[in-house]
């Protein structure tokens, strides 16, 4: 009982402590702010690469996770109840705890991210950034909280393109690894319980079943609205990829900034997947997309 009450205690506290910070982040100027991206579809995939990318641009800031921090303020939630006020209030605080925080789901700085704690992205961000937490110039936010903030939509019958109607500076982005990768990736790490029908007893088949389902109605959502999703495979990702995605995003390309990411850009896929496992997506892939060949191509192409 005592552990209750002070756990309750100690989370209504915070919750206080927050509405403190999105009070003091309204003087935050935001008028420079051109896009805020949301990162799309589920976790393991490519998800900390893709906002590293984004924080080694020099006009571009990073929300990493925090959706606990945010999602339960109405005074920030502009998802479930779009507001202007809001849409503002939110640029604000996510720019205020982008500068600090902790590692996991308490988010913030994508620097306490696992992608900053060695290595390339931590070396070519000190190179050009130092230790600031915060471009001078930002114009574009990308928040890395995809799949929560897809389960907070569903739960507010809320969809993304009534959203963009109502703020066409809102975007999404969708990275694409190998999708069995991604399944086994999210089964072993048990990120799968985010989908909302998965749980322990789930199948790997089962994992890569919603996984491709979330990709597809990104795309259904693609066609209507294509200057406001993006994507890319992890497997054709080049130069052209990152002048698409400034174009996508408004920020200006970054000749510097295209060359320390491609020197980070190298993914190798550690997983092996038998026979069965290969046929079954690969079914799946043909039954789903079949109006979109492009993509089932691209998507295919994990397996030749």
């Amino acid at each position: 009982m005592i552990g209750k009450w002070w756990a309750k205690r100690q989370a209504k506290k915070r919750l206080q402590q927050e509405k403190n910070i999105i009070l003091s982040a309204s003087n935050i100027d935001i008028s420079s702010i051109n896009t805020l991206i949301c990162l799309a579809g589920p976790y393991r995939n490519l998800t900390t690469l893709t906002a590293s990318v984004a924080a080694l641009h020099p006009n571009c800031q990073v929300l990493n996770h925090a959706h606990e921090r945010i999602l339960p303020h109405h005074e920030v939630d502009f998802f479930s109840d779009y507001t202007s006020d809001k849409w503002n209030r939110f640029l604000q605080y996510g720019l205020r705890i982008s500068l600090g925080g902790e590692r996991g789901r308490t988010g913030g700085s994508i620097m306490h991210s696992h992608a900053f704690d060695h290595g390339n992205v931590k070396d070519l961000y000190q190179k050009r950034y130092a230790e600031n937490p915060i471009k001078d110039h930002v114009k574009s936010i990308l928040w890395k909280e995809g799949l929560y903030l897809a389960n907070h939509l569903r739960k507010h019958n809320v969809d993304p393109l009534y959203l963009i109607k109502q703020q066409k500076k809102l975007k999404f982005v969708l990275p694409i690894r190998n999708v069995l990768d991604c399944a086994v990736s999210n089964k072993k790490t048990t990120l799968a319980f985010i989908f909302d029908d998965i749980n322990e007893d789930s199948s790997l088949k089962e994992i890569i079943t919603a996984i491709l389902e979330e990709h597809l109605a990104f795309f259904k959502r693609q066609q209507k609205m294509p200057a406001h999703f993006f994507h890319f495979f992890e497997h054709s990702f080049d130069k052209e990829t990152l002048i698409a995605y400034c174009h996508f995003a408004n920020i200006p390309f970054d000749e510097q900034w295209a060359l320390d990411v491609l020197s980070i850009f190298n993914i190798k896929s550690k997983y092996t997947h038998c026979q069965e496992t290969i046929q079954f997506y690969k079914e799946e892939v043909e039954n789903k997309f079949d109006d979109y060949p492009e993509i089932k191509t691209k998507l295919l192409a994990f397996c030749s």
